[in-house]
């Protein structure tokens, strides 16, 4: 198993391709929201504990946040709308809709994050009683 962080170019392209971010081959999910427990190419699992995925949680709310915060002061403040019921609703309608389009990508950031800091071990590929 490799030892050092994998290449950053390989996060970016399994981000954008929603692939396993250690072989680029695997797809991470077989629906929209029901990912696969682990790679059908490499074999590695993609949660390496219970609850692994609950920082992937926090990384997509505190995105969703920001990208309200700029609607809503782009809206606002740069075209001219002021703090109107127009701005508000499209606030609201960005942080209704953009989570569960997110939801993929702030998984596969996660992993991504989570390979570059802890490079995988042979044990991240054997079942583990998980």
């Amino acid at each position: 198993m490799r030892a050092v962080p994998l290449p950053l170019r390989n996060f970016v392209l399994a981000i954008a391709r929603l692939r396993c971010p250690f072989c680029l081959e695997g797809a991470v999910f077989n629906g929209w929201f029901n990912a696969r427990r682990q790679c059908g190419e490499c074999g590695y699992f993609y949660s390496r504990e219970s609850g692994y995925f609950g920082g992937s949680i926090i990384f997509g709310y505190a995105v969703t946040i920001l990208l309200a915060l700029v609607v809503g002061v782009t809206l606002g403040s740069f075209l001219g709308m002021g703090w109107s019921l127009g701005v508000l609703a499209a606030v609201v309608l960005v942080t209704l809709i953009f989570p569960f389009w997110f939801f993929r990508y702030a998984r596969v950031i996660w992993m991504c994050l989570d390979l570059y800091f802890n490079p995988p071990v042979r044990e991240d590929f054997e079942a583990r009683g998980r």
